[in-house]
């Protein structure tokens, strides 16, 4: 690394440590975003990985920089960093599934026909998929030139990837095939344990920890960020008995969990943040619905006690930070400009207790 992001990183990776370990709410971290014109990226569809992926990474590599010079000296809580993202189903599709490209996303193809089926899953490493994203990496690894990290992609829950595999039959099968869901379960967590174990190898490893994708900044010894989203679709009773147990297994292991959800539906939530060592809960804004920190007493009365990542833009945070401080939370800060984005950082800086 160049020496004022090795700083830089340094300072982030000591606040986040002194963030993870506060056994006290009112601790905020904070990463700002600034407006900037960036090259467009061509949708997916024009670009297989199977002969463009070098291509494909160039263009995400030079979309990215901007935004990262853009906030050059700027000392929030987020490092320039990146790594292989076509979309939403490299999050499964390593277990050899087949992919439809969108514009701006891709979608899985479920792989199985039947329940009976879950024999034919193996894991393997060298489904399509597998090789796009480790080729990925090792491709983003050969342009570092000091001045970004490669980040951890994240990835599913068991829950969500037996939906991601066998799509909207699931649901019914929970009911009627309680005993095959419940096998297919216990592959996919062994399976999606074996394969972050590959994504945290692939990433750099920065003092004991690693960056995550996103907003999510710096965890040590962490999984993440995970989703449930197939949880919004089903009962409190269905996430309890197919969701919350083989995410349990799954994090077993690591003293971090990130865990993303959608602020549409939180019935299931107030049983996601008992999960042994859950140390960043991020609540996405939904259209339709008011932004979370907008719509705290609802937020706050269904999370429990959990550190919170919530994005906002730097006014709200003004305007909410008293409220925020019964928790501890990461701020992922929209500013409209540089002037702005330096004011919210020593304004969220100032409101914090010690890091």
């Amino acid at each position: 690394l160049k020496m004022e992001l090795y700083e830089h990183v340094s300072r982030i990776v000591a606040r986040s440590k002194a963030f993870y370990s506060a056994t006290e709410p009112g601790h905020f971290l904070i990463g700002v975003h600034l407006p900037v014109e960036v090259p467009p990226l061509p949708p997916l569809y024009e670009y297989d990985p199977e002969t463009h992926l070098e291509q494909w990474l160039d263009l995400r590599l030079e979309s990215s920089r901007p935004a990262w010079e853009a906030k050059a000296d700027i000392d929030d809580d987020i490092a320039p960093t990146i790594c292989p993202a076509f979309g939403i189903a490299e999050h499964s599709a390593w277990l050899g599934m087949k992919v439809r490209a969108q514009q701006n996303t891709n979608l899985p193809v479920p792989l199985l026909n039947s329940l009976d089926e879950v024999e034919k899953l193996t894991l393997s490493d060298q489904t399509p998929w597998f090789r796009y994203m480790k080729d990925g990496y090792d491709y983003l690894r050969s342009k570092k030139d000091g001045t970004f990290l490669l980040s951890v992609r994240g990835g599913m829950t068991p829950m969500d990837l037996a939906d991601a595999v066998r799509g909207n039959e699931i649901y019914v099968e929970m009911l009627t095939e309680p005993e095959k869901v419940h096998r297919l379960l216990r592959f996919l967590t062994e399976a999606e344990a074996w394969y972050f174990s590959q994504l945290r190898s692939w990433a750099d490893e920065v003092e004991g920890g690693h960056f995550f994708t996103w907003a999510f900044g710096w965890a040590p010894n962490a999984i993440g960020h995970l989703s449930n989203d197939a949880a919004m679709l089903c009962s409190y009773q269905v996430y309890k008995e197919f969701g919350y147990p083989y995410e349990v297994e799954l994090v077993k292991d690591y003293e971090c969990v990130l865990y993303h959800i959608h602020n549409e539906k939180l019935h299931f939530v107030p049983h996601l943040v008992e999960l042994p060592n859950l140390a960043l809960l991020e609540i996405s804004n939904d259209p339709m619905m008011p932004a979370p920190i907008e719509d705290l007493p609802r937020i706050f009365a269904h999370t429990g006690k959990a550190n919170l990542l919530l994005h906002a833009t730097s006014d709200q945070v003004r305007d909410h930070i008293e409220e925020l401080k019964v928790r501890n939370v990461f701020f992922d800060v929209s500013c409209r400009d540089r002037a702005d984005a330096e004011d919210i950082v020593a304004f969220v800086r100032e409101q914090s207790k010690p890091l």
